[in-house]
């Protein structure tokens, strides 16, 4: 499976597609611009998220080429049950992927590795107007747990 974790190696792919990941959600509300210095804060992210033990990038690569990738990250939901689970905080497929089968091979594949650690519960944040990514959580079989509504003050 051409499924692997991150590396140090993989920092300016992951920054590139992250950032588009972001510039698309801006898209989706008012709400969700993105700062002027998205790249520099993205690749930020990713190499802290690479040294976190409580972070997980998986990417997909075929041909020295990385197609997806997804980043989740361990949260302690201190009032429910179970405590500990796993949450999918950025997500990226080429666009030209996106009807194939790597979103949810990088799902499965990160399903079974977060198992491995005890962890029974993958969430999903993405904007709530993204009716694609709606879609396709739930046919990875998701279901929405629960809203998060704003308003500009």
């Amino acid at each position: 499976m051409p499924i692997r974790k991150a590396t140090e190696s993989d920092i300016q792919s992951l920054t590139n597609m992250f950032t588009k990941m972001y510039q698309l959600n801006s898209e989706f509300d008012p709400m969700l611009q993105v700062v002027d210095d998205l790249g520099v804060k993205v690749e930020k992210m990713v190499k802290e998220a690479l040294a976190d033990k409580n972070s997980f990038i998986y990417v997909y690569e075929e041909e020295g080429e990385i197609w997806g990738a997804v980043k989740i990250k361990l949260v302690d939901r201190v009032f429910y049950v179970p405590q500990i689970v796993a949450q999918i905080e950025e997500f990226y497929v080429h666009p030209a992927k996106r009807r194939s089968t790597i979103g949810r091979q990088l799902i499965e594949y990160a399903e079974s590795d977060l198992r491995k650690i005890g962890i029974k519960v993958l969430m999903a944040r993405f904007p709530s107007k993204n009716i694609i990514a709606t879609s396709f959580y739930t046919k990875n079989g998701f279901r929405e747990v629960h809203n998060e509504y704003g308003k500009l003050i």
